[in-house]
């Protein structure tokens, strides 16, 4: 209790808003993970994302597409390089598309006691955005670095038989974003995401998460900020290749 505790803690610095020019918006995001573990070192990742925008879901927002791979140097470290390509709709235009082109890698920290299951990670995003001049793209992209840190506690509803088909979880998080680069003049803080949700085991294999993340954003511009209220729904599919 005394981690969920600080999480609550730090969470309520990061979810006040502490400027009047801030804008809301109410989304929703499509996610599903596909995580395969072809050997005791090696497994594969990808991940496809959809997110709309506009009183939850009257316009295209993002499309993320992502492939990787990861090594697993024990049972608690997973090490993940991976790719990925976004297809962003400035202003919620759907004849104009924007680019982000982001090569990222990550270390992840997995453990676990009787009553519950942790997760962290670090990773390093490098990140190329088209620009945008009169809410269009030009064709150039502007580099910088971002760094995320998450932190996921899973508590299990069904102590007798958790993690199992038809098992439910409860689940919180929270990730922080900093940038980095020549262009990051008001946005070193990028942004904050804290969620609380829920994981239902249909196997062991197949999760579905269904929760509510809180998105508080700065702008690289002065004195703006992003508040987003944001349904998600999200599958995870693990698959485990090695011989049992």
């Amino acid at each position: 209790m005394r981690h969920l505790l600080t999480l609550f803690l730090f969470i309520c610095c990061f979810s006040v808003a502490t400027s009047a020019q801030t804008v809301h918006a109410q989304e929703s995001w499509l996610d599903y993970l596909y995580q395969n573990r072809y050997s005791d070192k090696w497994g594969s990742w990808l991940d496809l994302q959809l997110k709309l925008i506009d009183r939850f879901a009257n316009a295209k927002n993002a499309g993320e597409y992502t492939a990787g791979a990861s090594y697993f140097a024990n049972t608690n470290f997973r090490y993940t390089a991976a790719f990925t390509y976004v297809d962003g709709y400035p202003n919620a235009a759907h004849f104009e598309h924007t680019a982000e082109l982001r090569p990222w890698a990550m270390v992840q920290l997995n453990t676990s006691n009787h009553y519950s299951k942790w997760m962290q990670w670090i990773r390093v995003e490098e990140r190329f955005k088209e620009t945008i001049q009169d809410k269009l793209p030009t064709g150039n992209y502007d580099a910088s670095t971002r760094l995320r840190y998450s932190i996921l506690v899973q508590l299990p509803l069904n102590q007798k038989h958790k993690y199992e088909k038809g098992s439910l979880s409860f689940v919180s998080s929270d990730e922080l974003y900093v940038n980095f680069g020549k262009n990051i003049v008001y946005n070193t803080f990028d942004q904050n995401r804290f969620f609380l949700g829920f994981f239902y085991y249909l196997n062991k294999s197949n999760i579905l998460q269904l929760g509510y993340t809180n998105l508080y954003q700065k702008y690289n511009l002065p004195n703006k900020y992003l508040q987003s209220d944001i349904l998600r729904l999200s599958v995870f599919n693990n698959v485990d290749f090695r011989k049992k």
